[in-house]
């Protein structure tokens, strides 16, 4: 199953949203935990005007849109701000396709990347390159925390 990648559009937006919902819910979490971030885990057009928003579809189906990411800029660093990956399709590594694709999209001039990662993404990262560096508490639920991981990218 071959991806194809390319920019989402707004148009996009609620397969995005359900996508992230689905592929947080994937975890485990509980509910109230999912209620209390779907704030952070919408995209909204702001992201479009912001951001590079890219998505995998299928090769075969350009319709079925299979996951996406979104990254930032500053003029220190890119930022992997979102990258999910629709449940069923978790494991095969489209996940790791999508992430490569979408920094080689974003990336015009070599700087370092950072991630705020979710726990449960850490070790995905870890394979991508990125080192955990620092870690950040989480607003919700108190004592939770993010490791904050960085890929150093040579100029």
């Amino acid at each position: 199953m071959n991806l194809y990648i390319t920019n989402a559009v707004v148009e996009d937006i609620e397969t995005l949203n359900r996508i992230s919902l689905a592929s947080k819910k994937h975890w485990g979490y509980p509910q109230d935990w999912i209620d209390h971030w779907r704030e952070d885990l919408k995209v909204t057009p702001t992201h479009f005007e912001e951001h590079k928003v890219i998505k995998a579809v299928l090769e075969n189906d350009k319709n079925t849109i299979v996951g996406f990411c979104i990254v930032g800029e500053t003029e220190q660093e890119y930022e992997v701000l979102h990258l999910w990956v629709d449940p069923p399709y978790i494991g095969k590594g489209h996940g790791k396709t999508l992430l490569n694709k979408a920094l080689e999209m974003a990336m015009i001039t070599p700087k370092d990347i950072l991630v705020e990662a979710d726990p449960n993404a850490e070790a995905f990262y870890k394979v991508m390159g990125f080192v955990t560096f620092d870690e950040v508490k989480s607003i919700y639920p108190e004592g939770r925390v993010l490791p904050l991981m960085r890929k150093t990218v040579d100029s």
